[in-house]
């Protein structure tokens, strides 16, 4: 399973979601998203990546102990 993460090309912000997606969803999902917010640059990560970036305390937005949820194809 994967999550979209972000970084603002802008203030240098980031982030990781929370919605878990199939490889094919994820993927479409990342060029829609790069395509209408060209300021910010997703990326597809393995969701225990973002787990484990958590727990090191990335200076994402998503805390360690929020859950990840499962997403519907779209």
């Amino acid at each position: 399973m994967y999550v979209i993460h972000w970084k603002s090309t802008v203030n240098g912000r980031a982030g990781t979601g929370t919605k878990l997606f199939d490889r094919a969803a994820a993927e479409v999902l990342v060029q829609e998203l790069n395509r209408e917010y060209p300021q910010i640059e997703h990326e597809i990560w393995e969701a225990s990546r973002a787990q484990s970036d958590a727990r090191v305390g990335s200076s994402g937005e998503v805390s360690a102990g929020e859950p990840m949820e499962m997403m519907a194809a779209r």
